[in-house]
């Protein structure tokens, strides 16, 4: 339960609040610093003021938009790490295309790429929430999302390195870090940073990344003491922020008239870079409040947030700041406190406004190390829960592509990264799936019959028989790669020495089918050819309009013999069979009630016993005996006709389960326990039946016992058959 705005200022909500907005709004401001320094470098260093002022009133506008309409109370936000590594990556290519380019002309076309990117962020965020399309994230294959993070990991070490040294660091001229003696800087800040890694993963306090950063700092003063160098040689050897104005106001604001100077061309040969940059900042606010549903164990509305982080964007981009989105950690960690008020957002903005007032001394006293370590820390986390995590979790083909991603953005840029990785993605999907059996199950008609009740000698030569019916269980999407495994299955089957009678009836049964490809309509035609130069019939079922229309375009309607389900499909064959059967002089006679209950009683008497027990019934076709869901206590056995058993779906479906004719009986199962009518019962001929009523049933067991007797034994015996008819079929499917 998160507390309302009045509760929120009661003291056990206020001072949790006030110590999270000052812990998180100092973390803010040391990390907006180090954006600064990683994006606002070589020939933007003069500008570094401008680009921490930006960079602070855009975490401060995120903080105070989140906390004001965030679904969840209590969630803090700010410029984040990701976007702002891309930007740096994307600027530093601008500039060194535009060297001849005026230090205003670098500056604004810079600030463009920033500004343009927020926007794009808010709007996108926008239109997905407005259409509750918030859900995407989900499709986004995982070694790609992985890649994309593992990638902006590297590049946050690389930045972090970069505000260490003051060299612009990428992965193909590392050489740079051992020249002179600068390497005494960064392997400082990778100390301070893996000393940072191993005491959170050790010690789960709010206190330690704040109390780490403060104690770091004082050793290095006491460092710089013991060793008689003064702040100013620190800050000539590059160990503390250069470009800091001294004795003026750090905050400075861009001038709207500058943007008459942009580079516009420069700026769209990066747009591939810069969209790269809005999807990966959408795929991380995604995961992001995911993992925070899970965090916080609350549920959050994620089509509001993306409508609200959408706006905290736009109001960003306006004022020319960076991207930013709910902060993971910062808010798991306010609610651990107790500090679950809106509140939060309000106070860490105050304490990021502060510094950003009074910090112009304060700022330029902050070591390169701690900045730069920080960053180089964040990369680790990333690298940690990307690279190390990720390779116990995925198979070894995601973690290359994982990899390769991470390498070629590092290398090649982000949007060739992505898209190569992407491409990869999809490759390794369509091989994955390639493999996958297109095949589920293999039947035949010894094992699964239709529904259809028939005569014990047309049921005996329908087992006999019953590989003349080859049944094939397709399941997944169908493309040119799986529906040749359908044509090498038949194929193989047809070839095997085992078959010995080959199929009249081949039926594929398209239930589980997600989807068909039009690739896939060449190798059935294939399967056509093949079975009809056997004189094979081929018989789909559960076919829906689109494959229809697919495999109508490419091959003549009467190539298949369509069926609404694979039970009617059985039917269908089965009755050609039968024809075949009494063609030859295989006819059976269809006994009555009657007949069939004189072969079971003890005498032949007995039946007129009986019929004083059964009141006889009429229905017409279409007319309903048995309505689903109704009382029934009375056993019914039919004397001519047909009727069909079928299960009323919810929406409106039936879904045939049986269909008998003369000499079978339903409506046992209430007799004997009472249970209310699991189906429906319709007749679908002119139908007569019997009815034996629970009370006259009693009546018969007690003025006939053997009649009873026998009675029970003849509803035992047909309960059994169809029962291990059932097992057959489940055994057949279990194979």
């Amino acid at each position: 339960m998160t507390p309302s705005l009045r509760e929120s200022v009661k003291p056990k909500f206020l001072f949790p609040s006030l110590a999270v907005g000052l812990i998180v709004g100092i973390e803010n401001s040391v990390l907006c610093l180090a954006f600064a320094l990683m994006i606002f470098t070589g020939g933007l260093t003069p500008y570094l003021s401008l680009g921490i002022t930006i960079l602070f009133i855009g975490s401060i506008i995120h903080n105070v938009v989140t906390a004001i309409g965030s679904s969840l109370p209590g969630t803090l936000s700010g410029v984040q790490d990701g976007p702002a590594v891309i930007l740096a990556v994307v600027i530093a290519t601008m500039l060194a295309g535009m060297p001849q380019a005026s230090a205003e002309t670098k500056l604004y076309t810079a600030l463009a790429s920033i500004i343009l990117t927020s926007l794009l962020t808010g709007l996108v965020c926008l239109l997905l929430g407005k259409f509750k399309m918030g859900n995407l994230v989900s499709f986004m294959p995982y070694p790609v999302v992985g890649g994309f993070l593992a990638g902006t990991g590297v590049l946050l070490a690389l930045g972090g390195l970069q505000v260490m040294t003051g060299k612009s660091i990428t992965l193909l001229s590392l050489g740079l870090l051992f020249q002179g003696n600068i390497w005494i800087q960064w392997v400082a800040g990778v100390l301070f940073a893996i000393i940072l890694f191993v005491m959170i993963m050790k010690i789960n306090h709010y206190l330690v990344l704040p109390g780490a950063l403060a104690a770091t700092v004082v050793v290095f003063y006491i460092v710089l003491a013991v060793s008689g160098n003064s702040v100013s040689d620190a800050a000539q050897t590059g160990w503390l922020i250069s470009g800091m104005p001294q004795g003026e106001a750090l905050f400075r604001f861009w001038n709207p008239a500058g943007f008459t100077q942009v580079d516009w061309g420069m700026l769209l040969r990066q747009t591939g870079s810069l969209i790269a940059c809005v999807i990966v900042s959408l795929i991380s606010m995604l995961l992001n409040v995911t993992a925070l549903e899970l965090s916080t164990d609350q549920e959050i509305d994620l089509n509001a947030e993306l409508k609200n982080n959408g706006w905290a964007n736009l109001i960003s981009g306006f004022a020319g700041s960076g991207i930013g989105y709910p902060a993971l950690g910062d808010t798991s960690l306010a609610y651990r406190l107790g500090a679950r008020v809106r509140t939060n957002g309000i106070f860490a903005a105050l304490v990021i406004g502060f510094v950003l007032i009074v910090g112009s001394g304060l700022l330029g006293f902050f070591p390169n190390l701690v900045l730069g370590g920080l960053v180089f820390f964040i990369g680790m986390d990333f690298l940690y829960s990307w690279l190390y995590k990720t390779w116990f979790k995925v198979t070894r083909s995601d973690y290359i592509i994982i990899v390769a991603i991470a390498v070629l953005i590092n290398t090649l840029g982000f949007l060739q990264g992505v898209g190569i990785g992407l491409a990869l993605a999809v490759i390794l999907f369509v091989v994955k799936y390639s493999r996958t059996r297109a095949v589920r199950h293999t039947l035949s008609g010894v094992s699964y019959q239709s529904s259809v009740d028939r005569t014990r000698l047309y049921n005996h030569l329908l087992r006999r028989h019953g590989d003349w019916l080859y049944i094939l269980e397709l399941q997944g999407y169908i493309f040119f790669g799986t529906a040749n495994q359908v044509l090498d299955e038949i194929r193989n089957h047809l070839e095997a020495r085992s078959c010995l009678q080959p199929p009249r009836f081949v039926i594929l049964d398209f239930r589980l089918v997600s989807g068909f490809d039009s690739s896939a309509a060449f190798s059935f035609a294939k399967i056509k050819r093949l079975v009809q130069a056997k004189g094979i019939t081929l018989v789909l079922s559960h076919t829906s309009p689109q494959i229809r229309r697919q495999l109508k375009n490419d091959l003549p309607e009467d190539s298949f013999h369509y069926f609404s389900d694979l039970d009617h499909s059985i039917e269908w064959c089965e009755t050609e069979m039968v024809s075949t059967f009494e063609s030859v002089g295989l006819a059976a006679r269809q006994r009555s009630l009657f007949q069939e209950l004189a072969k079971s009683l003890p005498a032949k008497e007995d039946v007129g016993i009986l019929q004083q027990y059964l009141k006889p019934r009429e229905f017409q076709p279409g007319e309903c005996i048995i309505c689903q869901g109704s009382p029934q206590d009375g056993l019914f056995m039919i004397e001519s006709g047909q009727v069909v058993i079928q299960l009323e779906c919810e929406d409106g479906s039936a879904l045939r389960l049986r269909t008998i004719g003369a000499g079978a009986f339903f409506g046992e199962m209430g007799l004997y326990s009472g249970e209310k009518a699991t189906a429906s019962i319709i007749a679908e001929q002119p139908t007569s039946l019997y009815v034996l009523m629970a009370d006259d049933l009693a009546q018969l067991e007690k003025t006939a016992p053997p009649v009873a007797a026998a009675l029970h034994r003849f509803v035992a015996a047909y309960m059994s058959e169809r029962l291990a008819k059932a097992t057959n079929t489940m055994q057949a499917l279990m194979r």
